[in-house]
């Protein structure tokens, strides 16, 4: 991990990772070089959170990184589109203030 990478909470990262950017909170990721494989939802059912707000983070994870927009749009979208989940604006707020980039 680099040394100015952040790692969010509950965010899964496999061995043997390169990890260069930053990964957001609730999301796994893994790889040389590291790519996001989807929503730590084992993670974070062992964590206690209900079913609504994971399935939230999973709409959340699938605007922001596996749309065809670019980030700004999809943030843009995201801030409109889902329901305003503590969980949610803590993944939205991440990947605004990252300063190295998120991985994707």
């Amino acid at each position: 991990v680099h040394q100015f990478a952040r790692i969010g909470r509950h965010s899964f990262i496999g061995g043997m990772s390169r990890v260069s950017k930053d990964i957001p909170p609730f999301l796994k990721a893994v790889g040389n070089p590291v790519k996001l494989y989807g929503l730590n939802t084992v993670g974070l059912q062992r964590s206690g959170m209900d079913d609504a707000t994971i399935l939230e983070l999973k709409r959340a994870y699938r605007l922001l990184f596996r749309s065809d927009l670019n980030l700004t749009q999809a943030i843009e979208r995201a801030q409109s589109e889902l329901e305003p989940l503590p969980e949610v604006k803590e993944l939205i707020g991440f990947v605004e203030a990252s300063d190295r980039g998120v991985v994707i």
